[in-house]
């Protein structure tokens, strides 16, 4: 089994059925998965922020680009945007900051999921610990470590 790891702000598309897409450490920003039931064609990306000041180039480093540049990846890969669903895990208020930072995270993702149509199949966020987790496209589950906790499966 291969991991490949996906850093901040990236996006990863994987055709492979045995590439686990993995974000290690993740503590505020969000892992979202993409990927279409039955299909080996997964996607995921790793979201910083909420909103795109109007960057270009980082569409996966903000919940409300992210969606889109996942969804026009798979599809370009033949997968119906109809078929997708959406795993998301991370979210985490790590620093006791009064942004929440992680929330606003979390929210701007499903809202972005919302407006695509994409139903959300598997949830893990918001707490207080950072989170290991990786995508298995075989059971098309996310397996999350908590750091200083388990391992479970969403």
């Amino acid at each position: 089994m291969k991991r490949t790891a996906v850093g901040l702000g990236e996006i990863c598309i994987s055709r492979d059925p045995e590439e686990r897409l993995c974000v290690f450490g993740l503590g505020s920003c969000v892992a979202l998965y993409l990927y279409a039931p039955g299909r080996p064609e997964s996607g995921l990306a790793h979201v910083v922020l909420p909103k795109n000041p109007g960057r270009q180039g980082e569409a996966g480093r903000y919940a409300d680009t992210a969606v889109q540049a996942l969804t026009s990846a798979l599809g370009a890969l033949g997968v119906p945007k109809a078929e997708l669903r959406a795993a998301i895990a991370g979210g985490a208020e790590l620093l006791g900051l009064a942004s929440n930072i992680g929330q606003s995270n979390v929210e701007a993702v499903r809202e972005s999921l919302a407006l695509h149509g994409i139903p959300l199949a598997e949830d893990d966020t918001g707490g207080s610990r950072g989170r290991t987790v990786e995508f298995d496209p075989a059971a098309q589950r996310i397996q999350v470590r908590m750091l200083s906790g388990p391992q479970v499966s969403i």
